[in-house]
């Protein structure tokens, strides 16, 4: 009798040990996701996102982690590229960067983390841009730089569109190497 309470203890234990490491282990999980203590509605890995208005393509975003909470309307990804087209199909430019947010309620996209921007008409590069989609305004801050050709300009803050062929310097911080040639920016 006294082997059958041991056994039956022995049996408690062992699902109490694994109970307490699944919470544990589910803690963890949250602790660690964009918004600290909140599991996301939606989760994926190793995913596309396909935007479009009037059946065009705005952009594609692929992301290798991808967390979606409904309530404050934000989206986050891990190591994303993102692909912005133009009305007939093409090409505009593409983003990539570490870590993105997009918050649906202000339309905007936030790149945090190398982000680099690459056009036609040059390669922006910044910690941190901010992309108000509602007028394609391309806000990158914390010190960039912008090259086209051979032209490298360096500031603070800028301030452009996604073709990046309007360039405003919003906070100049340092200098900037240009061709003999006149540039008209």
């Amino acid at each position: 009798n006294m082997k059958k309470v041991y056994k039956s203890f022995l049996i408690v234990l062992c699902l109490s040990s694994i109970l307490f490491l699944f919470s544990c282990a589910e803690q963890d999980e949250a602790s660690n996701m964009p918004i600290s203590g909140k599991i996301p509605d939606e989760q994926a890995d190793s995913i596309k996102v396909i935007s479009t208005s009037n059946n065009v393509i705005d952009y594609e975003l692929t992301a290798v982690h991808y967390y979606k909470y409904y309530n404050t309307k934000q989206t986050f990804a891990d190591t994303v590229f993102v692909t912005f087209y133009n009305v007939d199909g093409s090409v505009k430019s593409t983003l990539k960067c570490d870590k993105a947010e997009v918050n649906d309620a202000e339309n905007s996209l936030t790149g945090i983390g190398d982000v680099v921007v690459v056009s036609d008409n040059g390669i922006m590069k910044a910690p941190l841009m901010v992309l108000d989609r509602n007028n394609n305004t391309l806000y990158a801050k914390k010190g960039v730089t912008l090259q086209r050709d051979n032209n490298l300009l360096i500031g603070e803050e800028m301030v452009s569109n996604l073709d990046l062929d309007r360039v405003e310097i919003t906070k100049v911080s340092a200098k900037g190497k240009l061709d003999e040639e006149e540039v008209n920016w």
